[in-house]
C-alpha cells in the first residue's frame, strides 16, 4: 500500500458504473485515493464527503474524472478479468490512526480468492484480543474493494458485516466473484 502525506487543499471526486459492482463513487486528495462508496447519489456523496472532513480543513471539492484513471482501470480489471487489484495504487489514509492503518494494510494483503477471520488478523498483528476492534476498523473501511474487507469472515465462517446499501448481498457476490466457497 503506497501511502503519501495528505494534502487537503483539493478533494477530487468522480463516479462510474460497473456491471459487477454497480455505481461507484471515488474521492481522492493529491496524495491518493481516500474514499470509495457504492450506490450513492451525487448530492448525498458530496455532502457526506464534506461532513467527513474537519471544518478547519475543508478542501475545494472538485469533479475530476481524469484523476481516477488507474483506480477505474484496476476496478474494471477486477470486475471483468478477475484481476487482483494492485497494492501499489496510492492511498491516502493519513487521517486514520496507526492501529487503523495497520489493520487496513494487513487486509490489503489478503490474496484474491482467499479469506481470513477477524481473529486471524488479531493474531497476525500480535494483538490477540483485538478481534472486535478489528471489526470496527473494517466496518469503517474508507476504501472497500481496494482494501478488500469483504475477505474477512467471522470465526465460525459466517459473513460478519459489510457496509453499503446491499451489505451482506454484496459481500457474498464479491466472494463468489473471487471464487471463495462459502459454507
Amino acid at each position: 500500500m503506497e501511502q503519501k502525506e495528505s494534502s487537503t487543499s483539493n478533494l477530487y471526486y468522480s463516479e462510474f458504473l460497473t456491471d459487477v459492482l454497480g455505481k461507484i463513487w471515488l474521492a481522492a486528495t493529491d496524495s491518493g485515493l481516500k474514499y470509495l462508496r457504492f450506490d450513492d447519489e451525487t448530492g448525498t456523496f458530496i455532502a457526506n464527503l464534506a461532513k467527513s472532513i474537519e471544518p478547519e480543513r475543508q478542501p475545494n471539492i472538485l469533479f475530476s474524472p481524469e484523476k481516477f484513471g488507474p483506480y477505474r482501470q484496476a476496478l474494471e480489471d477486477y470486475c471483468h478479468d478477475k484481476t487482483p487489484i494492485p497494492s501499489s495504487l496510492p492511498l491516502d489514509l493519513s487521517e486514520l490512526t496507526d492501529f487503523q492503518q495497520q489493520i487496513l494494510q494487513h487486509v490489503q494483503n489478503i490474496p484474491f480468492g482467499a479469506s481470513t477471520t477477524y481473529g486471524e488478523i488479531a493474531e497476525a498483528i500480535q494483538n490477540p484480543n483485538a478481534s472486535r476492534a478489528i471489526g470496527q476498523v473494517l466496518r469503517r473501511n474508507p476504501i472497500p474493494i481496494i482494501i478488500p474487507c469483504h475477505r474477512v469472515l467471522s470465526a465460525d465462517g459466517t459473513l460478519g458485516g459489510y457496509g453499503g446499501v446491499l451489505g451482506s448481498q454484496r459481500k457474498i457476490a464479491l466472494l463468489k466473484h473471487e471464487g471463495v466457497i462459502l459454507a
